[in-house]
């Protein structure tokens, strides 16, 4: 009985030890999964000089917060009938919660996971929504993950056109 006693806690111990040391490897080895945006709305604000479009935003509630600064956005289109990519770019600092304009630079200075954004991304005139049937849309987060989007524009687009 006494012999049993010890080899099973003789077991045991070695049992801990080797799960202590799979949980922090686990924990050491995990990958970040800081900068995952999910998207809930894009679409088509407004258009002519300058087209806008309409971004409602989230980052999951398992990451950390981060800097408006730290996310940015490319619009890449082909105009229709055009041989050359042509940009507009800009970063998420004019994002506010849902009560704001999405347009206010200053008003959120981080985003916090699980709280939603909205965002006017403003087209600066390289990419005219009228004269491009497709484009894409990346997202990049610093240090985290980047997404890009293809848009399915078509030759008459409207405003408040769903481009999800």
């Amino acid at each position: 009985v006494i012999v049993s006693a010890i080899v099973s806690g003789l077991i045991l111990g070695v049992g801990a030890n080797i799960f202590s040391e799979a949980k922090s490897d686990a924990q050491q080895n995990t990958p970040n999964i800081q900068g995952i945006i999910h998207i809930s709305v894009l679409e088509i604000s407004s258009l002519g000089a300058n087209d806008q479009l309409h971004i409602v935003f989230e980052l999951p509630y398992v990451g950390d917060a981060v800097a408006d600064t730290s996310v940015s956005w490319v619009m890449m289109c082909l105009p229709t009938g055009g041989n050359n990519v042509v940009f507009d770019q800009g970063d998420f600092t004019p994002a506010t919660t849902m009560l704001g304009d999405g347009q206010t630079v200053g008003d959120e200075t981080e985003f916090t996971p699980g709280t939603v954004y909205r965002m006017m991304l403003d087209l600066t005139g390289n990419c005219d929504l009228e004269s491009t049937e497709e484009a894409t849309l990346i997202i990049i987060v610093d240090k985290g993950r980047t997404q890009e989007r293809f848009l399915e524009i078509g030759g008459a687009p409207y405003e408040g056109q769903d481009l999800m």
